[in-house]
């Protein structure tokens, strides 16, 4: 078997990316040739790839008018998926707009839905953009109905959302998590490079974006700053524009400066000494993205808080592994009142993570979905 992976541009090496990174080296020491087709790979990405064709183009595409921008991607994508498809078995598309490329595409074809497109998830548009976005929407629907037969989610809460938008059940594969590299970190190199020691130090992992809601967070921090005088939040990820300025406006007229650091993008190795840093990962994040992070903190054994809207709430509500919640304050207050219970508890939850949460078992079961695909039995 050969398997075609197809992704959008890989600049930032995020959750998604990582997912890529994992599978493409499962497959290689699997003995399945495959290759990486994207509009563009970084160095720091490519570098881990081991064994796999990249088929990057390289071709970043600027600060236009978004749409605009997309339909160019996918136009590229698409010309080069009906080039190289007849030297595949397999066409595996990620993240939005790939799942677009296959439109035309007499190939067997498997969506890793991380999530939908995120015009599903963010209807805040003016007037004038939503007609063309809503087209666009509408054809990526027809795409995927049409041409991607196989779908699969991370977890209960996307498989319900893909259903509502797409008609059809996906699988649904859990993601793996590195607990051998979180498990260990240099806590002392993090609290150094960021002024952390002496303070109670909250960690919001993420790109700055308002689904990933780092003004929930400045919110949380502004109503605790006088009942934990050390508070100290910790805004890990890459981000410029309007949202960051609008963050920094905040903290500014709140007098928080002292209270908010914010780190730009960090390297695996920076993110896992910052887990090892802090107190608490607090995740009031949307319904988008960020699967991995409260995982990767249970590594370190730390207490985690996510949002009731994070997608896997409902398997750390049910593990009890974490607090899931909307009052941020009240659950950090708690854990700084009560550091040995919630240490049990990111105790319990470490114990869980590395029995449930593995790489190899995701590519494993991946790999069982792509034989599906092209129906022929695994041996």
């Amino acid at each position: 078997m050969k398997v075609l992976i197809v992704n959008t541009k890989m600049d930032i090496y995020g959750g998604a990316e990582l997912l890529i990174v994992k599978l493409a080296n499962y497959l290689s020491r699997e003995g399945i040739e495959n290759a990486l087709l994207t509009t563009f790979l970084s160095p720091e990405i490519e570098k881990d790839l081991n064994g796999t064709e990249t088929l990057s183009l390289n071709k970043v595409f600027g600060r236009g008018v978004v749409l605009i921008n997309t339909t160019r991607e996918i136009l590229m994508l698409q010309r080069h998926v009906q080039n190289f498809k007849d030297s595949f078995d397999v066409i595996n598309v990620h993240n939005f707009p790939a799942e677009v490329s296959v439109f035309g595409a007499d190939k067997p074809t498997v969506w890793m839905c991380n999530e939908p497109p995120i015009f599903w998830l963010d209807q805040k548009l003016s007037l004038p953009l939503q007609i063309p976005h809503r087209l666009l929407l509408s054809f990526e629907k027809l795409v995927v109905r049409k041409y991607v037969k196989h779908v699969c989610v991370s977890d209960k809460f996307n498989a319900e959302r893909f259903e509502r938008i797409y008609g059809f059940k996906p699988a649904i594969i859990n993601y793996g998590i590195d607990y051998g590299f979180f498990f260990e970190g240099n806590m002392k190199e993090a609290m150094e490079k960021f002024d952390l020691y002496d303070s109670f130090v909250v960690l919001h992992v993420g790109m700055l974006t308002p689904l990933k809601n780092q003004m929930g967070s400045i919110k949380t921090v502004e109503k605790l700053k006088d009942r934990i005088p050390n508070i100290k939040l910790v805004l890990a990820g890459l981000g410029e524009g309007d949202y960051r300025v609008m963050l920094e406006n905040y903290i500014k007229e709140k007098n928080l400066e002292q209270n908010v650091v914010f780190t730009g993008h960090l390297n695996r190795e920076s993110v896992k000494d910052l887990y090892h840093a802090c107190d608490v990962l607090l995740h009031p994040i949307k319904s988008q993205g960020g699967w991995l992070a409260p995982f990767e903190a249970l590594c370190a054994k730390k207490p985690i808080i996510v949002s009731r809207e994070m997608t896997a709430s409902d398997i750390i509500r049910r593990e009890g592994i974490g607090i899931v919640t909307d009052d941020f304050a009240e659950a950090i207050l708690d854990i700084y009142n009560n550091p040995g219970k919630y240490y049990e508890i990111a105790e319990r939850g470490q114990a869980w993570v590395k029995g449930n949460l593995n790489w190899d078992n995701f590519c494993e079961k991946m790999v069982d979905v792509f034989y599906r695909a092209i129906g022929v039995k695994r041996t």
